[in-house]
């Protein structure tokens, strides 16, 4: 039992070790990144930017400034995908926010964003563990319900309680046929940026002509992935890409 204690203190210093060195490279990247983009090499700035991310330094800033350097190189999607990972960092990140909206307005062309249906954006902003407790609840009284109404005599009582006992266990039902919608749909819609011009085909393979061919910078939503295809869905449709062609923030 004593050994745990110095068995902690040797592995934070292990860590520390180890950490020290990776944040002065980080550091010495970022300077060298940040000299690279003020004298206007946009590739070698996005070369050293992407190497932090591999390195596990990536942050808000990171890709604030990956975004940049692709805006920079004319690689409109990649920089909106970049500007959405960083407002995944921070949200309330300004310039992300606002670079986001330029390079929207340079895009040539797109495709009109996919919307989910209001009872869908409703959904998704309630807490799954809200609807199990809605569940469990619902449940709960339509067993109690049914319990009391079991020991009445026949009567308008009784007649309302098995309302009640239909009603709740409808009702539980539906909720949990929402929760499950909730807990193997919804986390399959991935907001996706499209990298490159990508054909669109019905099934995962280019057999035939494409349905569609989605402009670089189009932002859809990626629902499955299959090997080297993606099902995703834009504002007139749905079908499968190549998954090299999608980037998902």
């Amino acid at each position: 039992m004593p050994r745990r204690p110095s068995l902690l203190l040797f592995c934070l210093l292990i860590l520390a070790g180890i950490s020290a060195p990776l944040r002065a490279s980080g550091g010495l990247m970022a300077s060298q990144a940040a000299r690279a983009y003020g004298e206007g090499r946009y590739a070698e700035a996005a070369r050293l930017y992407t190497l932090m991310e591999g390195a596990g330094l990536e942050g808000a800033d990171v890709h604030y400034d990956l975004g940049n350097c692709y805006l920079k190189q004319g690689d409109l999607g990649r920089a909106i995908l970049e500007y959405h990972r960083a407002l995944l960092y921070d949200p309330s990140m300004k310039p992300a926010q606002h670079n986001l909206e330029v390079a929207r307005r340079l895009l040539p062309a797109r495709v009109a964003r996919w919307e989910p249906s209001p009872w869908e954006s409703l959904l998704s902003r309630v807490p799954v563990r809200w609807l199990e407790v809605l569940v469990l609840l619902l449940v709960f009284l339509g067993n109690g319900a049914l319990c009391v109404a079991l020991f009445l005599n026949g009567g308008r009582l009784r007649r309302t309680l098995a309302a009640v006992v239909l009603a709740t266990l409808v009702g539980a039902g539906i909720a949990g046929g929402l929760l499950a919608y909730a807990r193997s749909v919804l986390p399959t819609h991935r907001p996706a940026v499209i990298l490159k011009p990508a054909s669109v085909y019905p099934r995962p393979d280019a057999a035939g002509q494409p349905m569609a061919v989605l402009p670089a910078g189009s932002e859809v939503v990626r629902i499955a992935q299959s090997e080297e295809w993606s099902l995703v869905l834009w504002g007139e449709g749905r079908g499968w890409t190549r998954s090299a062609a999608v980037g998902v923030p």
